[in-house]
């Protein structure tokens, strides 16, 4: 039985959506609401389980929403139903906790689907926003590994990678910067563990890829 909840600000469409989502087999609308603040005055002995989210609120206010649900109901799963389809909404969506994301746009049948593939515990988004994701994607992607990898190293740990990319042992690396081969180790520790190499080679491989151009941050 798939138990949902209803936010969405438009009675019309709220309304709608509880008409068509009870008449789908195993479906139960258990609560519908304007505003999140209903929702969170519920005392549920079974949560539902999905909740399906109206995003039409400021921006930071849906974030908080979407994080509160996840905190009081770990078990429950958001779907953002929504006419904003930028790539900061979407993502600030997913990063707060959502589990899909659609556009109001969307026909019945791929509503019932998004539903389904959710609480059987798959990420869902509309096909209209496919392609912002894969852009983001790809764009990040061309981002220089440099500038990515200098934003999480220390300044003596990107010393210590550019050492390891030119090829320098532990204790040439430890006699060029004056500091003791224990220290090397470390470092050479925590940049594994920063860029989950598993072994010295998979690190070289990192070093590799940021090149002698690699520009630490002080």
């Amino acid at each position: 039985m798939y138990k949902i909840a209803i936010i969405e600000s438009e009675p019309i469409i709220r309304e709608g959506l509880c008409i068509l989502l009870s008449k789908e087999p195993g479906f139960t609308v258990v609560f519908q609401a304007s505003a999140p603040a209903a929702l969170f005055h519920q005392v549920w002995q079974t949560p539902p389980k999905l909740v399906l989210l109206d995003m039409m609120m400021p921006k930071r206010y849906g974030v908080e929403v979407i994080q509160e649900i996840k905190r009081r109901w770990q078990t429950t799963k958001i779907l953002i139903f929504t006419l904003k389809d930028t790539e900061e909404n979407i993502y600030a969506a997913f990063r707060a906790g959502a589990d899909g994301y659609i556009l109001k746009g969307t026909t019945l049948p791929q509503l019932v689907e998004a539903i389904k593939n959710i609480v059987a515990g798959q990420y869902y988004v509309c096909a209209d926003i496919l392609p912002k994701i894969i852009h983001s994607y790809v764009e990040a992607e061309k981002e220089p590994i440099d500038n990515r990898l200098s934003c999480n190293l220390t300044y003596r740990e990107a010393q210590l990678l550019k050492l390891i990319a030119a090829g320098y042992k532990n204790k040439e690396i430890a006699n060029s910067l004056c500091i003791s081969i224990k220290t090397v180790e470390t470092h050479r520790a925590t940049l594994m563990k920063k860029f989950n190499a598993h072994n010295v080679a998979t690190l070289l491989s990192v070093a590799g890829q940021a090149g002698s151009g690699f520009s630490p941050q002080t």
